[in-house]
Formats: C-alpha cells, structure tokens, sequence
C-alpha cells in the first residue's frame, strides 16, 4: 500500500507539473488565462504518466545524457500517440493537431514536441525528480496513504464528471448535425460553395428551434472550458455542429 502511494504521488506530482507547463504555454499564446486539461483540476494526466515511465525506464540506469534525451523523447512521445488514438477512439473528437508542423505522425505527434520531451526527459532523471521524490518521500508513510486516498477520490469525481459531460455533449452534438444537415439539404445545390455563408444563418433558421438551443445550454461552462482548453480540437463525426457550438458559446461568452 505505502510503495503504491508513493508512485501515486509522483503521478500526481508531475501531472500537475505538466498541467502548470502546458497551462502557461497555452496562456501566453492566448493571451489570457487558460486550463490546460482534460480534466477540470489542475492535471495533465499523460505528463504524469510519461514521467512515471521515464523514471521507472531510465532513473538509475545510465548517466548518458544522450541515451537519456532520446529514450525520454521516444517514451513520451509514443504515450502521446497512443492518448491521441484512446481519446479519439472514446470520444469522437480529435483534441490536438499538429499537422501543420513538419515531420508528424498523423498530427499527434511531431518533431519539435519530442525534442521538448527529450529535454524534459533529461531534467526530470537528472535534477527534477530527485528534487521532488525526496520531498514525497519525507513525508511520513501514513501520510502518503491518506493523501493519496484524499486525491485519488477527488481524482475520480473530477474524471466522472468530464467524461460524463463528455458523452452528453457528443450525444447533443449528433442532434444539433442532425438538425444542421437538414437545413443544408434544403440548399444542397448551394452548399459546396456557399456552406460558410449559409451556417451563418443557422440561427435565423426554423431548425435552430428551442430544443436546440436547450442542447447548447446545457452545461455551457463545461463546453466553454473544454473549448478554451483545447481550441484545436475537432468532432470527428459531428465538427459542424461542434464549430457552431463553439462559435454560438464563444460569442456569448464575451458578450457577457
């Protein structure tokens, strides 16, 4: 139970490191403050788990900073690409692209991403983890098992209530296509090069009813910190009904 705990501790350790990273990368960018997460706490579950892997792969086994940078680079990156193709796969949504970068593998991974994680790699084995497991580690062992437990508990409420929310919003995405795709076929000879034009006006149409507009409402703060979150990110069954979203959600949010 206690060595459970400490390797608990370091997930949630360098979870939150990545989450303050990624967090402040993407603030700067935007300008304001965003959260950088799939969950609403302050986490970034696949840094931790990459960490985690680094540690138990590399930690004590070579002082070789080369060695060090590319088995870092080739851990994290190859959890990068499989939590792209899960979170994918269970939620119809692409989160991140990086088609756009040269060198990439389907968008979810790329070069410049894997030399960060191999020189994230490098200062976790070397100085970071050093630094944090001594402190995890002086605290007493029954302390760890009650942290631990205390986190884990709400660990699981905040996963709860985003996959939850998750599910719900690709349920009322599918409406909400269904209803867009009806008022497209109405000018299906038009929609090709007019599509943008015509989503425009989804709202002053007879399909944008009041169920609609209940379906957008629901859990509007959720929606709003998932786009914020990952701006980029894609349904990849139902994007036009998840662009209006955004664009509808977007808009009242700086009006208000």
């Amino acid at each position: 139970m206690f060595i459970l705990s400490k390797y608990f501790l370091w997930f949630i350790a360098y979870s939150f490191l990545g989450w303050v990273y990624e967090s402040a990368i993407c603030s700067i960018s935007e300008r304001s403050l965003v959260n950088r997460g799939f969950l609403n706490g302050p986490l970034c579950p696949v840094y931790g788990f990459g960490a985690l892997a680094s540690i138990f792969i590399l930690d004590m086994r070579t002082d070789n900073l080369i060695i060090l940078f590319f088995a870092g680079m080739l851990i994290a990156c190859t959890i990068e690409y499989i939590t792209a193709v899960l979170l994918e796969k269970l939620f119809d949504a692409k989160w991140w692209d990086y088609s756009n970068y040269r060198f990439n593998i389907q968008g979810r991974v790329c070069l410049i991403g894997a030399v960060v994680f191999g020189v994230l790699a490098v200062l976790l084995i070397k100085y970071i983890h050093p630094f944090v497991g001594g402190l995890i580690g002086q605290l007493p062992s029954w302390w760890q098992i009650v942290l631990s437990i205390v986190i884990f508990i709400f660990l699981m409420l905040d996963l709860y209530i985003t996959v939850r929310h998750l599910l719900v919003l690709n349920s009322r995405l599918k409406k909400m296509q269904l209803a867009i795709n009806q008022f497209l076929k109405q000018y299906a000879q038009q929609a090709g090069e007019l599509k943008e034009s015509l989503m425009s006006k989804f709202e002053e149409s007879e399909f944008y009813n009041e169920r609609i507009k209940a379906l957008i409402s629901l859990s509007r703060f959720q929606s709003i910190r998932i786009i914020k979150a990952f701006p980029s990110l894609r349904s990849i069954n139902y994007d036009d009904a998840w662009q209006k979203l955004k664009s509808i959600l977007l808009g009242s949010d700086s009006r208000n």
